[in-house]
């Protein structure tokens, strides 16, 4: 069993094995492995503090050093020796890019497995920040608000709370979207259709926010609870 944590900046493994043993592994969510490189020699690389890691697990890693990059064939863990297909300078600290989400390196770690080693099914509970940080530094992917014409500025609007009743100058956060489509549709209280979702004008305004670089959209259709058909 596996619970793993993936944040912006670093992953959390956690495995409890059949014997109830705990163990657990801290990577960068980004794949990334970094080493400290102490010597190099034709095709090879030294690095420190690489001990807990399998024979060849690191093959089949990228590694970049001082601007030049390599492809890792070998790992020896008692001496840090790694084998690439070109030759680096020992310059500094080495990356190792696991060509797997940082989540799976994790997984390998704790059980063991090098990259040509299949990954027995094991349960695995997965959270992620991820999406709160998104959110919290605006930089998910740009989005379009898709709503029930007579409603673009729905959002926008809100509820009208001021938190902070007597500044005379309101500045309120920009929207997580960019871009508004008002879609012709309507849909009473009942869940009954009052005007039926012009598809064609719908499709021609997605097709000119996706031309435009809108990657994802946001749908909320008045009461589409009650008749989901058109969202």
């Amino acid at each position: 069993m596996f619970w793993i944590d993936v944040g912006g900046t670093f992953t959390d493994c956690l495995r409890l094995d059949a014997q109830g043993r705990l163990s657990s592994h801290k990577l960068l969510s980004s794949g990334v492995y970094k080493l400290r490189a102490k010597a190099a020699g034709p095709a090879a690389l030294t690095v420190g503090a690489a001990d807990g890691f399998v024979r060849d697990f690191f093959a089949g890693f990228t590694a970049r050093i001082a601007g030049k990059r390599a492809l890792v064939t070998g790992f020896s863990p008692d001496t840090g020796l790694l084998g690439l297909d070109a030759a680096v300078a020992a310059d500094g600290v080495v990356e190792l890019t696991s060509p797997e989400p940082a989540p799976v390196a994790g997984i390998r770690k704790l059980l063991g497995l090098r990259l040509d080693q299949a990954v027995p099914p094991e349960p695995v509970r997965l959270g992620t920040t991820r999406g709160t940080n998104a959110l919290l530094e605006r930089k998910g992917a740009r989005t379009a608000l898709v709503i029930s014409e007579g409603f673009g500025d729905a959002l926008a609007i809100g509820t009208q709370n001021r938190p902070k009743l007597f500044d005379l100058a309101i500045k309120k956060p920009q929207p997580l979207y960019e871009r508004v489509i008002e879609a012709a549709e309507r849909v009473g209280v009942a869940g009954e259709v009052l005007t039926a979702l012009d598809g064609a004008r719908l499709a021609a305004d997605l097709a000119a926010a996706r031309a435009a670089g809108i990657e994802s959209v946001a749908i909320a259709f008045l009461h589409g609870h009650a008749f989901p058909a058109h969202e």
